[in-house]
């Protein structure tokens, strides 16, 4: 298979990086500490949406800039490595869902809102599904009619969410996906902490809050969602590997760059060797889904494990790489391995994806 991007792909990724950088020089990475943010950057936001970025992998029939996974895959890389505060996976994943129940026209509105920026949509990862992610279920929200109510504990950028994107119980039935409007008087907002200094989070209780049941999602639905996911994590890695590979040629110890020495050339190394390895296998899986192929969860979930694998090593090996100047707040390190640490606790433990990575290869031999 085709592994290099095309040229389409390469303008999107330069485009996105000029876009990135120019807000970056106003936004500085880690925040102060006393100003983390709380609410998602407004101004990129827009910029985001004029240039159609928000509809990348959206039909065009439903408003969308087109694209497939793999394109989509592009852009989240670039904002991996940047890290505005800015919910991209998560919108991307609500516009997805949307575009696929786009046959009535209340979702057909909200996926325009979605597209254009004028609305914020953001799932609520604690009431999805084991199957979808893993690392987050909570059961805490409950649909009655056509108005949902619960409390949520953690939902990011939910201080501006407009939509939220949830997994709702009714009565005896399994939970089902719901678009649920957020406004005042029915939904209440309270900030919290969040290990992720660029996500910022908030706890939603919701007392009969306008809610869209949704029907059920088609089975690619939870593969583009971690695909997208794992090319976010590329980034963020290889952001991590660069400055780690760059301090390691600058510092110096006994007249020599400590990068020359083997405990730590030979630590980067692998990390750049698996990171490559893991960057492959979610370009394998975004042409399967773009190809439609059988295979698509599996390659989804095969580039998930490998991806949340090697960034939390190579955030982590990065950190240690910088010293002391590394465990401090001034320095983007610790972001890096917070969005790392972030993203495990959202997606589950190494063991835990490996064995629905290996129930799903078990499931895919049976059938066969």
């Amino acid at each position: 298979m085709r592994f290099a991007p095309t040229d389409e792909q390469l303008e999107l990724s330069r485009t996105a990086e000029r876009l990135l950088a120019a807000h970056a020089r106003r936004n500085t990475l880690p925040p102060p500490w006393e100003a983390i943010p709380q609410t998602l950057s407004r101004e990129l936001w827009a910029s985001l949406a004029e240039l159609g970025l928000l509809g990348l992998g959206v039909p065009g029939r439903l408003g969308g800039s087109g694209g497939g996974v793999a394109d989509l895959c592009v852009l989240a890389e670039r904002v991996g490595a940047a890290l505005p505060t800015l919910p991209f996976a998560a919108t991307a994943t609500v516009a997805a869902v949307l575009a696929e129940h786009a046959d009535s026209p209340a979702t057909r509105a909200a996926l325009a809102g979605v597209v254009s920026g004028s609305t914020v949509a953001v799932p609520a990862w604690e009431t999805f599904p084991a199957d979808m992610v893993p690392g987050r279920r909570a059961g805490s929200l409950t649909l009655n009619g056509s108005a949902a109510h619960g409390m949520l504990a953690a939902v990011p950028f939910g201080l501006d969410a407009e939509l939220l994107l949830a997994f709702a119980d009714e009565g005896s039935a399994p939970a089902r996906p719901v678009l649920v409007e957020l406004a005042e008087p029915t939904t209440a907002r309270t900030s919290v902490e969040s290990l992720d200094v660029t996500e910022p989070m908030a706890s939603l209780r919701l007392t009969g809050a306008p809610a869209i049941p949704l029907g059920p999602l088609g089975a690619p639905t939870a593969a583009r969602l971690l695909t997208v996911l794992a090319a976010e994590l590329i980034g963020t890695g290889r952001r991590a590997l660069e400055g780690a590979v760059e301090y390691a040629g600058q510092r110096r110890q006994f007249g020599r760059p400590i990068g020359s020495f083997q405990a730590i050339k030979h630590v980067l190394a692998d990390r750049s060797v698996q990171l490559d390895a893991a960057w492959m296998l979610v370009r394998e899986a975004a042409h399967a889904l773009d190809g439609k192929r059988a295979d698509a969860d599996v390659a989804a979930r095969t580039a998930l494990a490998a991806a949340a694998d090697a960034v939390e090593a190579v955030t982590a090996d990065a950190l240690q790489t910088h010293g002391g100047i590394g465990f401090t707040w001034e320095h983007r390190s610790h972001v890096l391995l917070r969005r790392a640490r972030a993203r495990r606790s959202l997606l589950g433990s190494p063991a835990h994806r490996l064995d629905v990575l290996a129930d799903r290869l078990l499931g895919s031999a049976h059938r066969s």
